[in-house]
């Protein structure tokens, strides 16, 4: 399904920038030591690849009192909420994507929700006015499912005679 893929590769984008967004540079750690979070000096401390950096580092966490255990502590439960907030937002999707298509079965077909169709009412050859679902790009007749939770008005093609 092309439309879970697109939603687990999203979920891993959000990680990634979630996990990135709290780091710092070297810097903003020279700048103001005082103004940078101890989530950011944790992570980048577990991410940093100049020993230089990770020792400036760990002198503002020495300094905070908080030892290695605790950022690596701080850093799981970051990653599990954020991985939480992504799964609940992946299985939102995927919800939306199955009560759209039907995804589960029973013999019951579901309303598509077309956006792209509108009623139209009109006098068909034995003068009777009726209503139908038409595609509003091309005006052609489609399904009434199409147009399934939609207001019958006609005020996109007013004129009776179809």
């Amino acid at each position: 399904m092309e439309i879970g893929r697109r939603a687990a590769a999203s979920a891993a984008v959000i990680f990634a920038l979630a996990n990135a967004s709290c780091t710092t540079s070297q810097e903003a750690l020279n700048k103001n030591p005082q103004a940078v979070s101890t989530s950011a000096l944790c992570r980048s401390h577990a991410s940093a690849s100049s020993q230089g950096f990770r020792d400036d580092l760990y002198t503002e966490l020495a300094r905070r009192s908080v030892t290695p255990q605790q950022c690596a502590d701080m850093i799981r439960k970051q990653n599990q909420a954020i991985a939480a907030g992504v799964a609940i937002a992946v299985v939102g999707a995927a919800i939306a994507v199955c009560s759209n298509n039907n995804c589960g079965g029973g013999g019951y077909a579901k309303p598509n929700y077309y956006q792209g169709a509108d009623w139209d009412e009109f006098y068909n050859q034995y003068g009777q006015l009726v209503w139908a679902c038409r595609d509003i790009s091309s005006g052609q007749f489609v399904k009434y499912s199409n147009c399934y939770g939609k207001a019958q008005t006609d005020w996109r093609w007013p004129a009776k005679y179809a």
